[in-house]
Formats: C-alpha cells, structure tokens, sequence
C-alpha cells in the first residue's frame, strides 16, 4: 500500500507509520511515560472457547490477548484463519497478545506490540467498568489499525477516553491481522481452489464473526456493531463493505484518512507472487511448501500487499464497488485530515539536520509524488502552486499533493451517498502533536488519532502539550464517534449533528479547536476544480 493508501510510491522510510514520528518526540524530549494503570479488579467471562480473567482499569474493563483463530503457522501460513482453540483453564487475559510479523527497518520496534510472532490472530475487548443495569446490550465499534498493511497492532488503541468521556455507553473490539507477504503474497501455488492472498482480509472477517458470536458475553450487541479503522485499517473497512461475505456483519462505517482499494485482478497478483516467490528462491512444484518453509524474518523483511478482486471474497476491486453502489448500503462516516501528505514530506524534507527540499528539487519532488501526471500536467500544478508562494518548497508539494488527494476523496463522498447515509467531515487541528520539524505540518496524516485514542506510549502527551482548545476538540470529536456508534448518526446532544452529505450542496464538519463548523467550501479549498481532470479514470 502507497503512502497510506493515497497514492505516490513513497520508500520504505516513508512507508512507516506516523507512530515513529510521534515517537521522536518522546525519545528526543528525553521524557518517559508512565508505567501502565494497575489493575484494580479481576473479571470473569466465558466465551465460545474458554473462560477468560480480565482486569478492571480506572476507566475501562479489558480483556487482552484473546485468540480469535488459530495462529497461521507451518501448514496453516497462507491459509484462511482455522477456529481457535479451546482451553481448560482460566485463562488471562491482561496483556495483549503478540504484533504480527512486520518490517524491523529503521522503525520496525515503533507502532506494534513489542513483541512479534506469526501466532498474532488476537483481539482486545474494552467495556465500561459497569454493564447497564437494565441489561441492555451495548453497540459496539470494531477497530482497524492502519500501518500500510505492513506495519501496527489493534493494542496500540487504548479504548478508554471513547469508553469513559464519549456520549454514551459502548464497547470497543481491536484486532491483529496479517501483514506484508503473510496478509496479503497471492502466489499461484498457495491457491487452495478459491484464490490466493488476501488473507488479511479473512482475518478481518473472521475476528468480526468472532464478534458475532461472542460479545453478547461481553455486553455487547452483535446486531450494533460498527466497523471503523484509520488510513490501511479505513481502506480495509471499504473492502469489507465490497465483501459480499461481510454483509450483516457491522450496520455502520466509519473510514479516516483512508480510500477504496483500486485492487489488483487475480491474475496480476498471482504473476507478482510467483515472482516475488522467485526471487525467494522458492520455484517448481515445491512452492509452496518452500515458502512455507521460509523463516519469519525473511518473509517480514520483504513486504508486499496486494487487493486481489476476481476470486471468492472479493469479486471486483473495492473502488469499483463503489462506483457501481454494490458496497454495502450501511451509514458511513467518512473524512481525512486537512493536510494529509505533509507527514510523508516531512519524513522525505522536514527532519530537522536533513536535506530539506529545494526551489530545484521541486519539480522531481511532484513528478516523484504525482508519477502518472504527464510533464504538460505537472507544468499546470506547477503554474498553479508555485514554489515561490510558498514559505518553502515543501510546502508547495504538501498542500499540492494534499489537494490531489482530498479531491479524490470528494469523489469517494458523491460516490458513497446515494445508497450509504454518509457523513463527512475534515480534521483541521492546524497546529497537532508533531514532531520537532523545520516546515509546519498542520493537520498531517493520523493527527486525529490523539483526540480519540490513549494511544499507547502516546498517552501521557495529552495533557501535557495538548492545550485546552485542543482538549474541548478531542472531548467533541469523541463524544461525535461514539453517538455514531450508538445511533448511527454523528448528532451529539448540544453540538451541530454532521448533516447527510449532498453532492449538490455538500456540507462537511471541520473539526477545529477554534470551534468546530459546517462548510461549503471544502472541495473549493482543495482546488478541486483544477483536480478532478488529472485525476486517473
């Protein structure tokens, strides 16, 4: 996956996570977070395979750690999830289970549990400390990290702010999945009879079947169930949403910062997995039990993701679903961050003592981000953002690639709302948590995360650095994600509900610490106009 899903082929720095620029912060302040909450209280439940003891926090019941299917190593690598096993005891369930195998380059120990393991099929479960007393069942919101399929893990998401200060009870499920070659490699021996790949996207489906059965137990309603993720985990949710084995299994969606997958046909992805395979030097007709055979750490060290459409789960691409309205027809909260592509200049441009962008390098740096426009049309973007109105160079290319960006994004909007209740809105923090920098990164890429997770390492920042307009924004913008969840409808009580989108008079909420408003403007501000015309067809 590109650049979190938006386009550009950004290199394998780049390719990571906002976890690592957030992380500089700390490791460069030289400050420490706390060491985790004590558990005050133990808590029993008994789901489909066993009994589990979790632990009552402050502000939240959780229970960590639990399998969801089976862990997908030996003859199970590159197979759909296999059922969990059961176990005869109690079973604990106060630490987080394993990260999945993932990349360990320059931040490969940043954005993921610290431990990694191809047993990763795990799930956490996050409550209110008290259950109604009425017995009524909870909705509950099933999370999706991002991380470009190559990276992250469900843990990262401390549930507690959504649980304790949003608008009203819910119950909160984050989840592993497959990453790199292990999700996602589509060589042609690993076909079983029903298409090879994708088996990140099982693992989805499968931990949303487990939530099926199994959260009642838990309080929750498996009839309310929403399924939310960021950036990779909001591109999963659109291809879960094109999954005709998905449907019924989540009533409303809720995507950031994150497109439809274009997709890859199954013979494509099959071609680029035999060689992929190849270079490995698994070929012949041991293929498949060769790569089998491959350690952990070669495969994690060669990433690859694909979306492959023509075989059982996916019959077409997920952005050809949307186009043609065969998503499913769930309400949908969709939005993005007002200047998304400024994390990935920054990691190319805007390390403090690196090699920032010149006036020069501009024109390479917008053919290197915008590699389909031909030279006549980066002639237009340049004419149109033009270094020299810019404070830097960098900033020309974040704002011009943002722009590309979120017009796309405008498109996805006119595509979704005429089956799907849709509900937009934009992250407009202009001045978020971010690293030491030598360009302002306003509203970048994942900088909403802090207003609705405790992200973990993360946590102790909000109350340090955050200010209070900051604060009244996360307190808002959490209380309109759990309405949502609870009502399917981003319409707080005392606050502006986010109205249905309209393509004829589109009005998107931009969440801002100055005091969150309703605007018109959204695709001028983005200069769709200019756009839409470069965009690819």
């Amino acid at each position: 996956m590109t650049a979190g899903g938006w386009g550009g082929r950004p290199d394998r720095l780049i390719a990571r996570g906002w976890f690592a620029v957030l992380t500089s912060v700390i490791v460069l302040s030289g400050a420490a977070g706390p060491a985790p909450a004590e558990p005050i209280a133990a808590d029993l439940v008994t789901i489909e395979t066993g009994q589990l003891r979790g632990v009552q926090a402050t502000d939240h019941r959780l229970f960590a750690g639990i399998p969801y299917a089976a862990p997908p190593v030996g003859d199970l690598r590159w197979r759909p999830p296999a059922p969990a096993a059961s176990w005869p005891d109690v079973r604990d369930a106060a630490v987080a289970g394993p990260s999945c195998p993932q990349d360990s380059g320059v931040f490969g120990l940043i954005g993921s549990s610290p431990t990694k393991s191809e047993d990763c099929l795990y799930l956490n479960v996050s409550t209110p400390r008290s259950l109604p007393a009425d017995g009524r069942p909870l909705p509950v919101l099933v999370w999706i990290h991002g991380g470009s399929f190559t990276s992250g893990s469900g843990d990262i998401y401390g549930a507690g702010p959504l649980i304790a200060h949003g608008d009203g009870d819910l119950i909160v499920v984050t989840i592993n999945y497959r990453l790199g070659a292990f999700g996602y490699l589509a060589a042609s021996a690993l076909d079983d009879g029903s298409g090879a790949g994708n088996y990140g996207y099982l693992d989805q489906q499968a931990a949303l079947r487990w939530v099926r059965r199994n959260i009642a137990v838990f309080g929750g309603d498996p009839d309310q169930v929403t399924l939310a993720g960021e950036s990779a985990g909001a591109a999963s949710v659109c291809t879960q949403m094109a999954a005709p084995s998905s449907r019924g299994l989540f009533r409303a969606a809720i995507m950031e910062s994150g497109p439809c997958s274009v997709g890859v046909p199954v013979a494509t992805a099959a071609a680029d997995g035999d060689a992929y395979a190849a270079r490995l030097g698994c070929t012949g007709p041991e293929t498949a039990a060769c790569l089998r055979s491959l350690p952990v750490d070669t495969l994690a060290s060669n990433p690859i993701t694909a979306t492959v459409y023509g075989g059982s789960l996916l019959p077409i691409g997920p952005q050809a679903a949307l186009r043609n309205g065969s998503l499913a027809a769930v309400p949908t909260l969709v939005g993005a961050n007002n200047d998304e592509m400024a994390l990935w200049v920054y990691l190319k441009y805007g390390v403090p003592l690196g090699k920032p962008l010149t006036a020069a390098g501009y024109r390479d740096a917008l053919a290197a981000a915008m590699p389909d426009l031909t030279p006549e049309q980066l002639d237009r973007v340049e004419q149109v953002y033009p270094a020299s109105a810019y404070p830097q160079p960098a900033l020309a290319l974040s704002r011009a690639w943002t722009d590309r960006t979120l017009t796309a994004l405008t498109i996805q909007y006119a595509a979704l709302s005429p089956r799907n209740p849709t509900y937009t809105y934009s992250f407009d923090d202009p001045a978020p948590l971010a690293p030491p920098n030598i360009f302002p990164l306003g509203a970048f890429h994942a900088s909403e995360l802090l207003s609705l997770w405790s992200l973990r390492d993360l946590s102790w920042l909000y109350g340090v650095v955050l200010t209070p307009d900051q604060l009244r924004l996360a307190t808002e913008m959490r209380r309109y994600w759990t309405r949502f969840v609870i009502d399917a409808r981003p319409n707080p009580a005392g606050l502006e509900p986010i109205p249905t989108y309209d393509p004829a008079a589109p009005l998107v909420m931009s969440f801002r610490p100055s005091g969150n408003r309703l605007i018109d403007s959204y695709a001028a501000d983005h200069r769709a106009d200019f756009w839409i015309p470069l965009l690819p067809r």
